[in-house]
């Protein structure tokens, strides 16, 4: 797999520190059998403060993980869903300033059947906070990842989103540049 850079993005929502870490993440553009995509909602308040976003599964590389293990594992933690196929798109640099880390996220279009769900696997965390998981066509999860954005959070993250999409979107043909 060659790495692919979809783009850098700067934090520009929360007061810049300095960064002291960097995380690396597999996250998927999970697609059903229907053609729409699924993200999970984002509701409630942590760290960053009020959030209600539409964001991507996936996670953080876990010890001796590959990012195609990560993938299917955060797939099936958060969606309850087996990844049928998997193919890379790219990777998007991103940061956070609030928790001083940048973000290497690698992006997967994951095929998945949303019929065949099984059961979740997801953190204390993610339990508290994600309130659904929302299937919609590529131009209804466009339209929301660009267009909705109350909080500071929900900018930063749907952006990231909003840029893989596109991009892949791009790249196969489904969306005119």
């Amino acid at each position: 797999m060659e790495a692919v850079e979809i783009g850098r993005l700067a934090d520009d929502q929360y007061e810049f520190e300095g960064y002291d870490h960097v995380r690396y993440t597999a996250r998927a553009l999970a697609e059903n059998q229907e053609g729409c995509f699924g993200f999970l909602h984002i509701v409630g308040e942590d760290f960053f403060g009020e959030r209600d976003h539409l964001e991507s599964c996936g996670g953080g590389l876990e010890e001796g993980e590959s990012l195609n293990d990560t993938i299917r594992r955060e797939v099936m933690e958060e969606l309850g869903l087996e990844v049928l196929s998997c193919e890379y798109v790219g990777t998007i640099i991103d940061s956070y300033n609030l928790i001083r880390r940048i973000t290497v996220s690698s992006f997967f279009h994951c095929k998945v059947d949303s019929s065949a769900l099984q059961e979740t696997h997801r953190t204390e965390e993610e339990q508290i906070l994600i309130k659904e998981i929302v299937w919609l066509t590529a131009e209804e999860a466009l339209n929301w990842l660009e267009n909705r954005a109350e909080h500071k959070v929900d900018k930063l993250v749907q952006r990231r989103d909003a840029m893989a999409l596109r991009y892949y979107l791009e790249q196969t043909g489904r969306l005119k540049k």
